[in-house]
């Protein structure tokens, strides 16, 4: 990351640097689409967003930029602006194919500092996005193949998506799924693999600082989650991402 902030210094000496994280397990591309999905809503108009998680680096998969919303993302086309696209309209794509935007020198193998550092730090200098490449079809970029929630009617079937760098372990259960999370009669979440089941709900991490036990919380980006006040609930549990877990409550 360094050596890419040093690459866009180069061309743009005035930019400012905000590292949103570094902390993305390698090769996982949702994961790093739900941070980004998470952070840019908080950023100023104009902001470029520099997004790499390319496990496909020097393959035939696509490096893009998109004008989305009143942001601009740089990235590889594997699915990490998945989010993004769903989220916000889409006012240009490109393929980054001219060359006068990379280093002279491209490598299979670090195209973050050869290709996507110096679009980034071009388009922060006022480049248009047109002038990076010619122009791709939104619907023919790549996307993620996200499971969904199963929503019955006394329960939801849901998967964990993250697990954060405290050991917080969130699900795809959206808060609009249950708005009435908090008040709805027998909430729980059984985690099938571990014989496990949760049963305490909190509104914050230390409302009952001297329970060591999991409880259920809904976390800052309004997802259902698991968590241990003052530790991991990953390592407590022994859950990683893609467990399924299961969201129950009593029938009225």
């Amino acid at each position: 990351m360094g050596v890419m902030k040093g690459v866009m210094l180069g061309i743009a000496p005035g930019v400012s640097f905000i590292d949103l994280t570094h902390e993305i397990a390698p090769q996982n591309i949702y994961a790093g689409s739900l941070a980004l999905a998470e952070s840019y809503r908080y950023f100023p108009a104009g902001t470029v967003f520099l997004c790499v998680v390319d496990p496909g680096v020097g393959s035939a998969r696509a490096p893009i930029a998109i004008h989305a919303g009143n942001w601009y993302f740089v990235a590889p086309d594997n699915g990490l602006l998945h989010t993004i696209i769903e989220q916000q309209p889409v006012h240009a794509v490109v393929r980054l194919s001219n060359p006068n935007y990379h280093l002279s020198a491209v490598s299979s193998t670090f195209q973050g500092r050869d290709i996507f550092a110096p679009v980034a730090a071009h388009l922060a200098a006022g480049v248009p996005v047109q002038e990076l490449g010619e122009a791709l079809d939104v619907a023919r970029l790549q996307q993620l193949d996200i499971v969904q929630p199963l929503v019955k009617q006394d329960r939801i079937e849901a998967e964990i998506v993250h697990v954060d760098h405290f050991g917080n372990l969130i699900t795809n259960i959206s808060l609009s799924l249950i708005p009435d999370f908090f008040t709805r009669p027998g909430v729980r979440l059984m985690l099938p693999a571990q014989q496990e089941m949760i049963t305490q709900r909190r509104r914050f991490f230390a409302e009952q600082p001297d329970d060591p036990t999991p409880f259920l919380l809904i976390d800052s980006s309004g997802a259902v989650g698991i968590a241990v006040c003052n530790g991991s609930a990953a390592d407590f549990l022994g859950v990683g991402s893609g467990e399924s877990v299961t969201l129950l409550w009593n029938e009225a």
